[in-house]
C-alpha cells in the first residue's frame, strides 16, 4: 500500500512540473499551385508556367497549460477573410485548437498563386477561373495539416529575441520633389538635390528562436520579421516564395537544418527593396542573403524570453470607407471598361477597380480584425488586416507595452492598402487603391495598443 502511494505521488509531482511547462514547434506543408494557376501582383492575367522554388503554409504553434496559440504563415499575395474562417474550423475541428487563437497571414509574394477578391481583380486575374478556385478550395485543408504537424510536434523549449540591423536593404517608395506636395510612386530617376523620400523604414529584423529544452539545446523553430514588397523576382510566370523564401531558408542551414524558420512580414505598405537614390534592383538571392546575414551577426545577441501561457485577443473595428463624387466614378466606369482589353497602367486601373468595389458595397460595413498574441512580458505579436504604411507600424511599435513588438501584416483577411493619414494629401498609388478613409491606418494601431496593454495586465 505504501509503495503504491508513492507511485502514485511521484506521478502526480512529474505531471505538475511538466504542466507549466512551455512547449512550441514548427512544420510547413508544401502549397506550390498546378502549372496555369492565376497569379497575383499585377492588374493582369499570368498563369503559373513554371516553378522557381516552392510555396509553403508554415506554421508555429505554442503551448502552455492547455492553452494554444498558432501562427501560420502562407507564402502567397494575400489573405482573405473566405479563406481564414474556413481554416480557422478546420483547424479546431482537427487539431482541438479554438479558432480565434490563429493567426494566419501571408508574405505578399508577387509570384504566388491569387485568391477571390468579389470584385473586378477576379475578373482580370482570373481568379475565380476554375483553376483559381481549385486552389483556393485546397488551402484550408492544407494550412490544418500544417498546423497539426506543429502540434503534435509540441515539445518544451525556451524563447529567445535579438534584432538584426536591415539598414540600407528597404527604401520607401514614395518620394516627394521639391516644391510639390504629391507623392511620385517608385521613381525611374532620382535627383538627391530636388527629391526625398516621402516617409522612414523600419530597418529592424525580428528575430524570435524557440530552443529545445535540456542540456543538448537546439533551435525547432524561428520567426522572423522584416518589412518590406517581396517584388524581386520580376513580372514572369515562375512560382517563387521571392526574398523570404530565400531568407528562411538560409536561416535554418546555417543555424538547424532541422529548424523551420518562418517569415511574417511587417508593416511594408510603402516599402519596397529598390534603391531610387542609386537605381539598384537588387533580386530575390541577394536580399535573402543580405537579411541573412544581418540575422548571423544578431544571433549571437539573443537573449531568453520568460514566457507564459499565450494570451490571444482580437477585436473587430468598423473602418470608414473612402467616399467619391460622380464625376470619379464616371471616370473609373470609362476606366473599367477599357482595361478587360488594354493595360492602362497600373495607378489608374488599380484607382477604377477600387471605386467601383466601394461604390458596390458601400452599405456593407468594413469590418476588420485585429489580434494580439503575447507569450512573455518582452514579447508580443500584432496581426494587422491589409498592406499597413511604415509609418503606423513603427508608431505601433514606439508605443507598445512590449519590449519586442512583432507585426504581421496582410493577417486575418486583407482589405489592401492601409496609408497614414498625411499620405492622403499625396495621392498616388496606394492612396487612390485604397479602400479605407483618411484616419482607418491610426484606428487600427489605437485598436492594437489597446489590446497590447489588456495583453501586459493579465
Amino acid at each position: 500500500m505504501k509503495s503504491t502511494l508513492l507511485c502514485i505521488l511521484s506521478t502526480l509531482l512529474i505531471v505538475t512540473v511538466q504542466a507549466g511547462d512551455f512547449r512550441a514547434a514548427s512544420a510547413q506543408v508544401e502549397i506550390t499551385p498546378k502549372a496555369g494557376t492565376p497569379m497575383a501582383g499585377y492588374y493582369r492575367f499570368r498563369g503559373v508556367g513554371s516553378v522557381l522554388d516552392p510555396l509553403y503554409a508554415k506554421t508555429i504553434v505554442m503551448e502552455q497549460d492547455g492553452r494554444h496559440a498558432a501562427l501560420v504563415v502562407l507564402d502567397i499575395a494575400y489573405t482573405s477573410k473566405p479563406l481564414v474562417d474556413a481554416a480557422r474550423r478546420a483547424i479546431q475541428a482537427q487539431c482541438g485548437i479554438e479558432g480565434d487563437h490563429v493567426m494566419i497571414s501571408a508574405t505578399h509574394t508577387h509570384t504566388g498563386p491569387t485568391l477571390p477578391r468579389g470584385n473586378m481583380m477576379d475578373t482580370l486575374t482570373k481568379a475565380d477561373s476554375p483553376s483559381g478556385l481549385a486552389f483556393a478550395d485546397t488551402l484550408p485543408g492544407r494550412i490544418a495539416q500544417s498546423v497539426s504537424e506543429a502540434k503534435a510536434r509540441l515539445a518544451p523549449v525556451t524563447p529567445a529575441f535579438a534584432v538584426g540591423d536591415g539598414t540600407g536593404i528597404s527604401f520607401n517608395r514614395r518620394v516627394l520633389k521639391e516644391g510639390s506636395t504629391e507623392a511620385l510612386w517608385q521613381p525611374s530617376k532620382f535627383d538627391p538635390a530636388t527629391m526625398r523620400p516621402a516617409g522612414p523604414v523600419d530597418p529592424e529584423i525580428g528575430v524570435l528562436v524557440f530552443s529545445s529544452s535540456g542540456a543538448e539545446s537546439k533551435p525547432v523553430a524561428c520567426l522572423l520579421n522584416f518589412a518590406m514588397h517581396p517584388t524581386s523576382v520580376g513580372g514572369g510566370d515562375k512560382i517563387s516564395a521571392d526574398y523570404p523564401g530565400v531568407f528562411t531558408k538560409l536561416v535554418s542551414e546555417r543555424h538547424g537544418p532541422d529548424m523551420i524558420a518562418v517569415f511574417a512580414n511587417g508593416c511594408c505598405g510603402n516599402t519596397n527593396p529598390n534603391d531610387y537614390f542609386t537605381g539598384t534592383r537588387r533580386k530575390h538571392l541577394e536580399i535573402g542573403a543580405l537579411l541573412a546575414d544581418a540575422t548571423d551577426a544578431a544571433w549571437k545577441n539573443l537573449k531568453p524570453l520568460k514566457p507564459f501561457a499565450p494570451r490571444v485577443l482580437s477585436t473587430r473595428v468598423t473602418l470608414p470607407r473612402r467616399s467619391f463624387s460622380d464625376a470619379q466614378i464616371g471616370q473609373a466606369k470609362d476606366v473599367a471598361a477599357r482595361m478587360i482589353t488594354k493595360n492602362l497602367g497600373t495607378v489608374p486601373m488599380a484607382e477604377a477597380v477600387c471605386i467601383l468595389e466601394t461604390v458596390a458595397k458601400q452599405n456593407e460595413p468594413l469590418v476588420v480584425e485585429v489580434q494580439v498574441i503575447a507569450f512573455s512580458e518582452e514579447s508580443a505579436i500584432v496581426a494587422l488586416p491589409g498592406e499597413i504604411f511604415v509609418e503606423l507600424g513603427l508608431a505601433l511599435k514606439k508605443a507598445s507595452p512590449f519590449k519586442h513588438t512583432i507585426i504581421a501584416e496582410l493577417a486575418n483577411g486583407s482589405i489592401g492598402y492601409v496609408p497614414d493619414s498625411a499620405a492622403y494629401p499625396q495621392g498616388n498609388y496606394e492612396v487612390v487603391s485604397a479602400r479605407c478613409a483618411q484616419g482607418s491606418g491610426e484606428m487600427l494601431v489605437e485598436a492594437a495598443l489597446k489590446l497590447l496593454k489588456q495583453a501586459a495586465q493579465r
